[in-house]
């Protein structure tokens, strides 16, 4: 099966450097192995989401060469498709209402020291249930973490992760006000997209076990994941603004070209195991080996 992945960014900036590397590492990888290369626009958050960005967002992908195939996908047009998840997680006991108020939880961290979620509402009899829901108790919906085993799964860089289930409390999966959560969208939409491998920074690699077991209570196929090492600034700390870094847009108004652009970025993080540094992109994509990706 040719590969097919997707770069997924939020439109509440512009896009920046790192999200540019993220974008043409999943566009090689497909291209690489006669996939497809796919871009969602994560617009949840309505307040902060604005098609200005959006525009801005695909226009820098444009000037660099990054075409993606099919329709752009918009969350915040998919609002059925995570309600009916969220209604199959519930139906098959994968997912439970909490009523939990903010001032219970934090009683219980304060008194244990923990912050995972204790489970107040995990196992609750249906009449104590029913009787939240007859006063009109607000409730998030919480994925039920099964107690034993663990969660294991082979990252391309980073090789075989194994996270016991213990650690990872029953996380929400949807808010009081019944708007779905990043680690739900994600995997909904992956499945649907038809996502073979899911590549992204590695500040992703704690929701991962989080889907892999969504996945898993929705009985979805599991795709492969690939977690990219964070581009550092000098004090080795993550990119930012304050490092000077700056979005692509600004680089095109400076008068870079967008050839010079994508050999840098193909850099930071990969080499094709020779000491070459100037290449033209049909010789990154026919060169770039996922293999050769580093850790750091």
């Amino acid at each position: 099966m040719n590969p097919r992945v997707r770069f997924a960014p939020s439109p509440t900036g512009n896009l920046h450097i790192g999200g540019a590397r993220t974008a043409l590492f999943n566009y090689l990888f497909a291209k690489h192995n006669n996939g497809q290369f796919l871009v969602r626009i994560e617009d949840t958050d309505l307040e902060r989401s604005k098609q200005e960005y959006t525009d801005q967002i695909c226009e820098s992908m444009i000037w660099l060469g990054l075409d993606w195939e099919e329709e752009l996908v918009y969350q915040s047009k998919r609002t059925q498709s995570y309600q009916n998840a969220i209604e199959l997680l519930l139906s098959n006991g994968s997912a439970y209402k909490c009523f939990s108020t903010k001032e219970e939880i934090e009683k219980h961290r304060s008194e244990t020291g923990s912050f995972s979620y204790p489970g107040f509402w995990r196992d609750r009899d249906q009449a104590d249930i029913d009787k939240a829901l007859e006063i009109e108790s607000p409730f998030t919906i919480r994925l039920k973490i099964p107690n034993e085993k663990n969660t294991s799964y082979h990252d391309m860089i980073y090789g075989e992760i194994t996270i016991e289930n213990s650690e990872l409390d029953d996380f929400i999966i949807a808010r009081s006000d019944g708007s779905p959560v990043y680690n739900l969208t994600n995997v909904v939409d992956d499945s649907d997209m038809g996502i073979t491998h899911v590549i992204r920074g590695e500040d992703h690699i704690s929701n991962t076990p989080k889907q892999i077991l969504m996945y898993k209570a929705l009985d979805l196929n599991v795709p492969k994941f690939a977690h990219l090492p964070m581009i550092l600034g000098q004090d080795k700390k993550r990119l930012s603004k304050r490092h000077g870094a700056m979005g692509v847009q600004t680089y095109r108004d400076d008068g870079f070209q967008p050839e010079a652009l994508l050999n840098y970025l193909s850099l930071l993080g990969w080499n094709p195991g020779t000491e070459e540094e100037i290449m033209s992109f049909d010789e990154i994509i026919q060169k770039f080996d996922f293999t050769m990706v580093h850790k750091k």
